[in-house]
């Protein structure tokens, strides 16, 4: 019995001294080999070029010199990951609105993240004798979004000659005018891996 506990013990000392210690990340000069599956340097890289591509088409000046509202679409993720698309949703539209040009719709998106549910529930308070009406929202006060965010990431795995595989994720985003139904930009950035075909993507 003690044999075999101290054999247990001798083979968890081992197992512990084997396990890799937990590290912080530096985010700005991450040295760390790189990972077949999306990390969060894919997701800045992704989102810096379709910002960058945005800016440079002009398209969010407006001639009246007013802020443009927009809407957040779906973005779907078609990869292999469980991957949170408002990831790389939210840091685009915070490069959006950093811009100055551009404000976010909370009242109006297409999934439940991008909405804030307490903007229906003060109004839902109107005629309620319990609140002074003169501090409840009145109506015709929400604002429409005349832009409107969607897209897609797209993952294809490819086998090489030798047995590797190639990993490519193409993420694609688009922005509408609401109102006419144009397309007023448009954005493909391809991020490609090579890996060994035994090595997970998700």
């Amino acid at each position: 019995m003690i044999a075999r506990f101290a054999t247990f013990a001798v083979a968890a000392l081992l197992l512990a001294g084997c396990t890799t210690p937990t590290t912080r990340i530096d985010i700005r000069n991450d040295r760390g080999p790189a990972v077949a599956a999306l990390d969060y340097r894919d997701i800045k890289e992704a989102v810096s070029e379709l910002a960058q591509s945005l800016f440079r088409t002009g398209r969010l000046n407006r001639a009246d010199g007013k802020l443009n509202v927009l809407t957040v679409g779906n973005v779907e993720n078609d990869t292999m990951q469980h991957l949170d698309t408002d990831i790389l949703t939210n840091y685009l539209v915070e490069e959006m609105v950093n811009s100055g040009q551009v404000l976010v719709s909370s009242a109006i998106s297409h999934g439940a993240s991008q909405r804030d549910e307490m903007i229906g529930a003060v109004r839902s308070v109107r005629g309620d004798p319990e609140f002074n009406q003169s501090t409840v929202a009145a109506q015709g006060q929400l604002v429409d979004a005349n832009l409107s965010l969607k897209g897609k990431i797209v993952q294809r795995e490819l086998r090489m000659d030798g047995g590797d595989k190639q990993v490519e994720y193409y993420f694609s985003m688009m922005l509408t005018d609401t109102h006419t139904g144009l397309r007023l930009w448009q954005k493909q950035h391809l991020i490609g891996k090579r890996t060994d075909a035994r090595t997970p993507t998700w």
